[in-house]
């Protein structure tokens, strides 16, 4: 009976660190812990550069909760929507739910949750940017930021270089129906026979008639929209 009453105890406890109230952009605030989860955003001042899209707390919109604007921001680095308490904690958006899409108002720009393998083959889940709304096969963009260790100084005349955070270009995705999304190969002839074995010669052939770049989007929304043709 007493460990049993410790453990409710401790599950107390646990809800209680995760009730806290989350700000809306008008100066609001609701308990959210049911959606919500602590994060550390402390960031070491000696790092150059910045995790986020965008360093301000901005106006968003989330679509389960379509009333209501909060203020949010990217961590592109760690693939979190942060979000500011009432307390100045911050909060991220748990990414359990899939049909969940964070839309920036100021820019209109809409950031979908998916399941993903990286190109060191592991399993994830973050955010993208849509670029065909319609069909089932998707073209994806995510931003990238990287991170470099601080390097010392290798001959003792020139500077060390400071630990930073760096943009770097978007990486292209593909998602074919429900499959996990992949990075999309940049050689046409590797694209073909990665992802579409079966259909290899015809879809090459639209892609070499068409003249379609994959380093272009125009062009991918073009090729995507031909796949979700067939």
């Amino acid at each position: 009976m007493k460990l049993l009453n410790v453990t409710l105890l401790s599950l107390f406890f646990f809800q209680l660190s995760f009730s806290q109230t989350l700000k809306y952009a008008d100066g609001t605030s609701q308990n959210m812990s049911n959606i919500f989860v602590n994060v550390n955003s402390n960031q070491n001042s000696n790092i150059k550069g910045s995790k986020y899209l965008n360093e301000d707390f901005i106006s968003t919109k989330i679509s389960s909760m379509p009333d209501q604007i909060f203020g949010v921001r990217y961590n592109i680095y760690d693939d979190q929507m942060e979000f500011q308490g009432a307390d100045n904690t911050v909060y991220a958006l748990n990414k359990s739910d899939d049909s969940i899409v964070i839309t920036f108002t100021a820019t209109n720009e809409s950031y979908n949750i998916f399941n993903y393998i990286d190109e060191d083959g592991r399993q994830k889940k973050g955010y993208f940017i849509k670029l065909n709304n319609e069909g089932e096969n998707l073209i994806l963009k995510k931003h990238r930021i990287v991170f470099y260790e601080e390097q010392a100084s290798k001959t003792g005349y020139d500077a060390p270089k400071p630990a930073m955070y760096k943009n770097v270009n978007d990486r292209i995705y593909i998602k074919l129906g429900s499959k996990e999304a992949v990075v999309l190969p940049t050689k046409k002839k590797k694209l073909v026979k990665a992802l579409f074995p079966e259909n290899s010669k015809i879809i090459l052939d639209f892609i070499n008639s068409n003249n379609i770049k994959l380093s272009n989007e125009a062009d991918l929304i073009t090729f995507v929209n031909y796949l979700n043709s067939l």
